[in-house]
């Protein structure tokens, strides 16, 4: 019976895994298409261009996989400092990294490296701040992550402990009067709390609180009420990613496959000034668009694998060895 459980546990981990490579990949590659100026046709510049929907992604991710460990931990508010503790230890310095990163090649001028600026970027508060605007513009996610860290760290031993239902009555009620206030301004997570409340549902069937029905049909309701409220990417691209992480249930896929998947955060963080920086300088090498686009992915997989183990993979594990 052990075995069997920790063999779903793995299954669901490699999903998530499988998820967050299609999730950086899809942003990395609209944000190549913007800096190389990439067209190729109207269907696939759109689909291009919504490859920005691998945010709502990895908000569906976090929305599951955070609170399975917590439930797996016995995560009680004792503990709030403690995780976000450790949690800063894993996404921060491979930030604050990618933030020099942004200096160095010139994407920041120097003259924005001002301890005020310095401070809202570190401790995400720059969407609160007037005067103030990110160094990249992929950095509101890491904001809103962080705040989902605050809100979990307090309200999920509540949740816990409440009948299942009305939990999942508070998650999505909160989540329509977000919806209903219209709020679209980047980097505060009422523009996004539906992505984890959805993934906080699945969770909630995963580990058998909710029935498998009750879950896809919570889930497909919301849905619906998300694509007639916002738009059809909104409710679909949600729905099919926390569907991918509760019914995937397939035998270990090779390392080379997940390989994407492993480094995606450092992939999501660098690909950016990496695609900048080296279609700056190779479009007097390289005139064909298509063969640039390539080189520019291939480049910036290339450098966030170095990334990955030189900058995150030891921030990865000083935080197993403080959760231990």
């Amino acid at each position: 019976m052990y075995a069997v459980n920790m063999q779903k546990t793995d299954n669901k981990i490699e999903s998530i895994i499988i998820l967050r490579g299609i999730a950086a990949l899809s942003v990395c590659i609209v944000h190549i298409s913007l800096v190389i100026n990439f067209h190729v046709n109207r269907v696939i510049d759109y689909i291009i261009v919504n490859g920005q929907q691998g945010v709502a992604i990895f908000f569906v991710i976090s929305g599951f996989i955070l609170p399975y460990s917590l439930y797996k931990k016995g995560y009680t508010l004792r503990g709030f400092f403690t995780f976000l503790f450790r949690r800063s230890i894993r996404i921060d310095p491979p930030y604050w990294a990618t933030i020099a990163l942004l200096f160095v090649v010139g994407l920041v001028p120097v003259s924005a490296m001002n301890l005020y600026a310095i401070i809202m970027h570190v401790f995400y508060l720059v969407p609160f701040v007037k005067g103030v605007e990110w160094y990249s513009g992929i950095f509101w996610t890491l904001s809103i992550e962080f705040q989902f860290y605050i809100l979990l760290g307090l309200f999920y031993p509540l949740l816990n402990k409440v009948n299942p239902y009305i939990a999942v009555i508070c998650l999505l009620l909160v989540s329509a009067i977000f919806v209903f206030m219209r709020f679209t301004y980047r980097g505060i997570i009422i523009s996004n709390f539906y992505d984890f409340a959805i993934g906080y549902i699945f969770f909630l069937g995963f580990i058998k609180k909710l029935t498998k029905t009750h879950t896809l049909l919570i889930n497909t309701l919301f849905a619906i009420f998300l694509i007639a409220e916002v738009s059809y990417i909104t409710g679909i691209i949600p729905l099919l990613a926390g569907l991918f992480i509760f019914l995937y249930n397939n035998k270990r896929l090779p390392e080379y496959i997940l390989f994407i998947g492993k480094i995606s955060y450092s992939l999501y963080l660098v690909h950016y000034p990496i695609s900048y920086v080296f279609a700056r300088y190779s479009r007097q090498f390289i005139t064909n668009n298509y063969l640039l686009f390539a080189s520019c992915l291939i480049m910036c997989i290339l450098f966030a694998w170095v990334f990955y183990k030189l900058v995150e993979q030891p921030s990865m594990n000083l935080s197993r060895k403080l959760s231990t």
